[in-house]
């Protein structure tokens, strides 16, 4: 019996925020600890190369929500710069300040086919009244932020429950008390973004095995260049030099890394105590890299190049999992999908007809998924006009089998890399292998020709 004769399987869509490729156990990660992931991508399926649609969270999360990659919706930057643009040797672009309403969300199709559809978390697809969850489609929303309030607090030492376990609660509550109509859990934790903090007794923990491995004799930071742009809340940036972390060292991010990954099992055991893992897909990902040149550089996304914000690996390379019991297969996928994929895959896995003027950008990677191993998704695009706050700078840029090809709009070059013999981009063959570079430069402006995307525009009063 095919997927769409069968009964609808709930959907469970685990975003975590900020949290890199190379924070996980099974990625190689030796200092943070994450079992429950580690044990999920044991049996599911693992996407080595799942890239988000941009290297910071807003446009990547609406990139899930849309099927469209930032570019073609307009939704490429973050909230706080509209109307406040970084501004470096150049100028932002200008961003739209939500995914537009007029976009046929994922929550919102699968709420017409009958699922009760959940959003819990973060959300940050819209701001303000008139952009929140319900108004793309969810039925219920708990951010856990209500009123602009955190639910006790945020990080509550006290009674060792922090917004992470909540959310948690939340989640588990909702499925104990599910009707008989499928269902998505959209669960968006904030975890492991900024503040770093965890509980006690895992930072004491984790501060032990620090010890033990020597890496607090070790001095973490690599100061670097100046930040290239001031961004809106930070005028003085462009004085203060990038300290990269390159090591993962931090005590209270491993422990915070394990605070999520703690309530990514307890939702696995609920599912399995309510006895819906056979007819539930389960997907865990991240909406950018991990953070290591700003803010603390609590985290390093070493062998990846850079982090949270950059045009390389480490700026949108993501832990991904899927599992669904019995019905997808098992092992590691060492090829590119990207965020605006989960869209059709899903409505394909859930045996809900595509909508291709809508998920204009996404590919179902299903076949991955059943061992069609002859399948590939094709060429993956980038396309962020914006200084965010990290270091990194406006570009663009290509993926297509082993090749990555990128411009960067404040040094007016161009990058061009083999990631299967150098996924840390060190070695730059734009000049010895400068066939390649115009066959993927000439993709990616025809590309950015059918979009007619913003750009960044000169900053006249830049003296760079």
């Amino acid at each position: 019996m095919g997927f769409a004769q069968q009964q609808r399987p709930n959907i469970v869509f685990i975003l975590a925020d900020d949290l890199g490729w190379m924070d996980v156990g099974y990625n190689g990660s030796e200092y943070y600890e994450t079992p429950n992931l580690d044990a999920l991508s044991k049996k599911g399926v693992v996407f080595n190369r799942a890239y988000a649609a941009a290297p910071v969270c807003a446009p990547t999360r609406g990139s899930i929500m849309s099927g469209k990659y930032p570019a073609t919706s307009g939704y490429t930057g973050l909230p706080g710069q509209v109307g406040r643009p970084a501004k470096g040797k150049l100028v932002d672009a200008p961003s739209l300040p939500a995914l537009p309403l007029d976009e046929i969300a994922l929550s919102r199709v699968l709420r017409d086919n009958g699922y009760s559809t959940w959003h819990v978390g973060k959300w940050h697809v819209g701001e303000g009244a008139g952009h929140s969850p319900v108004n793309y489609g969810f039925e219920k929303e708990i951010t856990g932020y209500e009123g602009a309030k955190w639910v006790g607090k945020r990080f509550r030492q006290n009674d060792n429950m922090f917004i992470t376990d909540h959310l948690t609660d939340t989640a588990m509550y909702l499925i104990e008390n599910r009707d008989d109509k499928p269902f998505f859990l959209n669960l968006w934790y904030y975890a492991v973004h900024t503040p770093i903090k965890a509980k006690a007794a895992d930072i004491a923990y984790f501060e032990e095995k620090a010890k033990r491995m020597g890496l607090d004799t070790i001095n973490p930071f690599v100061e670097g260049e100046n930040y290239p742009a001031n961004p809106w809340f930070d005028k003085d940036r462009m004085n203060k030099r990038i300290s990269r972390r390159k090591i993962q060292s931090n005590p209270v991010y491993a422990a915070f890394v394990y605070c999520l990954d703690y309530n990514v099992g307890r939702l696995v055991a609920k599912l399995e105590e309510e006895n819906l893992m056979e007819n539930t897909i389960f997907i865990f990902f991240s909406d950018n890299g991990g953070l290591s040149s700003a803010e603390g550089s609590p985290t390093c996304n070493a062998p990846l190049r850079e982090g949270k914000g950059w045009m390389y690996e480490g700026g949108f390379r993501e832990p991904c999992i899927f599992y669904w019991k019995d019905k997808i297969g098992s092992g590691v996928i060492n090829q590119p999908v990207v965020s605006t994929d989960f869209y059709p895959t899903i409505l394909d896995l859930a045996g809900l007809e595509q909508l291709p003027n809508q998920h204009t950008d996404g590919v179902s990677i299903k076949p991955l998924l059943t061992g069609q191993d002859t399948f590939s998704r094709g060429p993956i695009f980038w396309h962020s006009p914006h200084y965010f706050n990290n270091g990194g700078y406006p570009f663009s840029a290509i993926t297509d089998g082993d090749w990555k090809y990128m411009f960067n709009y404040h040094s007016g070059k161009a990058e061009l890399y083999n990631l299967m013999v150098d996924p840390s981009e060190r070695k730059n063959l734009i000049d010895s292998r400068l066939d390649k570079a115009m066959e993927m430069e000439k993709e990616l402006n025809n590309w950015l020709e059918t979009l007619n995307p913003k750009f960044p525009e000169p900053n006249t009063d830049s003296k760079q």
